[in-house]
């Protein structure tokens, strides 16, 4: 926010014109023209704290002046007034600042956010390999060559049991090798 600097030059101008004032020696014009240039480069940079607490020695000094008899009442006055001009302008840039922030810091959680949910819609979309089908039609011919009918396993065609010749029933025992 550029006011800030605008109110403190409008300050020292106060200043300066209030020098021609009997009662404002020069060492106070001075000092109290150091403390507006601090107030006035910390706001140009943008150091809001730095300003603030410049702004504040300002405030001490013009306090003390008047306190001392450097300044009289209405130079007083008029000085406050521009100081409060000023801490008004610091208060709005203070403001802003944290508003511009908080923006840059939502926007960047927003960012983020979308990007979460642009890789949870990329897993969705790619689901990998297909998985095996499930149910009685695995694929397979049956045995019968007819496609989708599963084969008949375990049912001898042709023959029944002991009718081998040699008399062998077909049946092998436990643990015996098998032939097929």
């Amino acid at each position: 926010m550029r006011a800030g600097p605008i109110t403190a030059v409008m300050l020292s101008a106060t200043l300066a014109l209030s020098a021609c004032a009997p009662q404002y020696d020069e060492s106070t014009r001075a000092d109290l023209r150091a403390q507006v240039v601090a107030v006035s480069t910390a706001s140009a940079a943008g150091d809001w704290p730095a300003a603030t607490a410049a702004l504040d020695e300002l405030a001490t000094e013009v306090t003390r002046a008047r306190r001392d008899g450097r300044l009289d009442d209405q130079r007083f006055a008029a000085i406050v007034s521009a100081m409060e001009l000023v801490r008004q302008d610091l208060e709005a840039a203070v403001a802003a600042a944290e508003s511009e922030a908080e923006r840059q810091r939502l926007e960047a959680e927003q960012a983020r956010l979308q990007e979460q949910i642009a890789q949870l819609q990329a897993e969705q979309s790619d689901p990998g390999p297909a998985p095996a089908p499930k149910g009685g039609d695995d694929g397979k011919e049956g045995k019968d060559d007819k496609p989708g009918k599963p084969g008949k396993e375990g049912k001898g065609e042709g023959r029944s049991e002991g009718s081998g010749p040699g008399g062998s029933s077909g049946i092998v025992p436990a643990g015996g090798p098998r032939a097929h």
